[in-house]
C-alpha cells in the first residue's frame, strides 16, 4: 500500500492511497466469503458456498460494496497511522481508480479535517489587571432590606399611591386603532411601585391614583424591549387601581432574623453572615469576569485556520447548552425556536462566530499551557478532589470519588481546569 498526503486550505488534508491488486483480491475474497455466510443457496451449506456460485447469486455492485468495506477503513487507518495524520473526523472518500481488469491497483483519495495548526502571539505581553472586591456598608445594609422586604408586612391604605406602595391593577394595552394587543391584559396584577419591574412609564402612571379610579395612559416600549413585537411600539393602556398597600416598617431584630433563616442569631452575626455571603458572590463574580477578559486576550493573537467541520461541532455544543437552559425553564426547543422568531439555521448562523471564538480560547489556551510547561501534579488533583468531596454528604461522596477517579473524563476536565486556573494567574497582574 501507498499514501500521499496533500495539505488542503481550512485545516483539512487529501489523502491519496493506492491498494494494490492483490490485496484489493484479497479483501474481495473475504468479502465473497462474508457474502456466501448471508445467502442461502439449494444445495450447498451456509459458509461453504464456492465463490463462482456467490457471484451468480448477488450483484457486481454489492460484491464491490463489500470489498470496499474490507480494504477501505484497513487502509485510511494505516495511511493516517503512516503519516502521523490529526484527524477529527470521519473522512469524505472518492474513488479515484476501480479495479477494472486484472493487474489494475485500487487508488481512492480521503479528504478529512484535521486538528488545526495553532499561532499565538506574544502571550508574555499579556498582563490583566485584576479588580480588587471590597464589600461596603451601603452594598450590606442595601441586601439586609431586600431580605426583609421578602418578609414584610402590608397593611391596606385608602389614599394616593406612592413611590414603594404595592398595587393591585387591572389593565389592557390597545394598538392606535383602538384594537386590544394580545398579552397586555392583566387582572388584579401585583405591582410594587418605584421598582421598575413594568415597561418605563408604568408605574408613574399608577402614582397618585386613587383606589378605583381608571386611567388612560400611551406609553412608548423601548426599541431595545426584550419581545420584538412590542419594540418601538406606542401602546394606550386603560388601566384601574383596585388595591393599595404600604408596608409596615420593620426593624432589624432577633425576632424577624429568626423569621428569615429559621433559627436564633444576633444581629451581629447575621450582618457579618450577609457580609461574607456578599464576598463570595462578589469574588466568584469578579474572577468569571477577569478569567473572561484573560481568554479574550488569549483570543485576540491566537490564529488558526478553522475547519468546517470542527466549528459545527461546537455550534451543537452551544445548541445542546442552550437546550440545557431551556428545559429547565419549562420549555422545549421548538417552543424556543418560536419565541425568538428563529429558524435551526439562524441559530446555527448567529452562533458560528462564538463556536470560533470558543475554539480559538481553547486551542490558545492549551498551546499556551504546553509552551509555558505548566503543569498540575496527580497529587495535586487528588488534593483538590478531596477538597470538593468534603462538600458532599458522607454517603455521596464515596460516589464522588469515583466520578473523579484517574483516567476518567471528569477527573482529565478538573486537570485541565486546574492548568487553565495557573495560567489565568500567570496573566494577571
Amino acid at each position: 500500500m501507498k499514501s500521499e498526503v496533500k495539505k488542503l486550505p481550512k485545516s483539512q488534508v487529501e489523502i491519496t492511497i493506492t491498494v494494490p491488486y492483490e490485496d484489493y483480491k484479497k479483501a474481495e475474497k473475504k468479502a465473497l466469503e462474508q457474502i456466501g455466510k448471508e445467502i442461502k443457496v439449494d444445495g450447498f451449506r451456509s459458509g461453504n458456498i464456492p465463490e463462482d456460485v456467490v457471484r451468480k447469486q448477488v450483484d457486481e455492485q454489492t460484491i464491490q460494496g463489500a470489498t470496499l468495506e474490507n480494504i477501505i477503513p484497513t487502509s485510511y487507518t494505516a495511511a493516517i497511522k503512516e503519516h502521523d495524520v490529526p484527524v477529527i473526523a470521519q473522512p469524505k472518500v472518492d474513488i479515484k481508480s476501480p479495479v477494472k481488469k486484472e493487474g489494475d491497483d485500487f487508488v481512492y483519495i480521503a479528504v478529512v479535517a484535521v486538528m488545526p495548526e495553532v499561532k499565538v502571539g506574544d502571550y508574555k505581553k499579556i498582563k490583566v489587571a485584576k479588580p480588587k472586591v471590597e464589600v461596603k456598608k451601603k452594598q450590606i445594609d442595601e441586601t439586609i432590606d431586600m431580605i426583609m422586604d421578602r418578609f414584610a408586612e402590608w397593611s391596606d391604605v385608602k389614599r394616593k399611591a406612592k413611590k414603594n406602595d404595592r398595587a393591585e391593577v387591572s389593565f389592557e394595552g390597545f394598538d392606535e386603532k383602538g384594537e386590544a394587543i394580545p398579552n397586555t391584559a392583566s387582572k388584579n396584577h401585583p405591582i410594587v411601585l418605584g421598582t421598575k419591574t413594568m415597561v418605563p412609564g408604568f408605574e408613574d402612571a399608577v402614582i397618585g391614583m386613587e383606589i378605583g379610579k381608571e386611567k388612560e395612559f400611551t406609553i412608548t416600549f423601548p426599541k431595545d424591549y426584550h419581545a420584538k413585537t412590542m419594540q418601538g411600539k406606542k401602546v394606550k393602556f386603560k388601566l384601574t387601581l383596585n388595591r393599595l398597600e404600604e408596608k409596615k416598617e420593620q426593624k432589624l431584630d432577633e425576632a424577624i432574623i429568626e423569621k428569615i433563616t429559621g433559627q436564633k442569631q444576633s444581629v451581629k452575626d447575621f450582618t457579618k453572615r450577609v457580609e461574607e455571603d456578599l464576598l463570595s458572590e462578589m469574588q466568584s463574580r469578579i474572577q468569571r469576569e477577569h478569567d473572561n477578559n484573560v481568554v479574550k486576550e488569549i483570543i485576540k493573537i491566537t490564529k488558526a485556520e478553522l475547519p468546517d467541520t470542527l466549528i459545527d461541532s461546537e455550534i451543537e455544543q452551544l445548541k445542546q447548552e442552550q437546550k440545557q437552559r431551556i428545559s429547565q425553564q419549562g420549555l422545549t426547543w421548538e417552543q424556543y425556536l418560536q419565541h425568538i422568531k428563529k429558524t435551526e439555521e439562524d441559530f446555527a448562523k448567529d452562533h458560528r462566530k462564538p463556536a470560533e471564538e470558543r475554539l480559538l480560547a481553547r486551542l490558545g489556551v492549551t498551546h499556551i499551557i504546553r509552551d509555558s510547561k505548566l503543569e498540575v501534579k496527580d497529587k495535586e488533583v487528588d488534593k483538590k478532589i478531596d477538597e470538593l468531596s468534603a462538600r458532599y454528604p458522607k454517603e455521596q461522596q464515596k460516589q464522588f470519588r469515583e466520578h473523579y477517579k484517574e483516567g476518567s473524563d471528569a477527573y482529565r476536565n478538573l486537570k485541565n481546569n486546574m492548568a487553565a486556573d495557573l495560567l489565568i494567574d500567570m496573566l494577571t497582574k
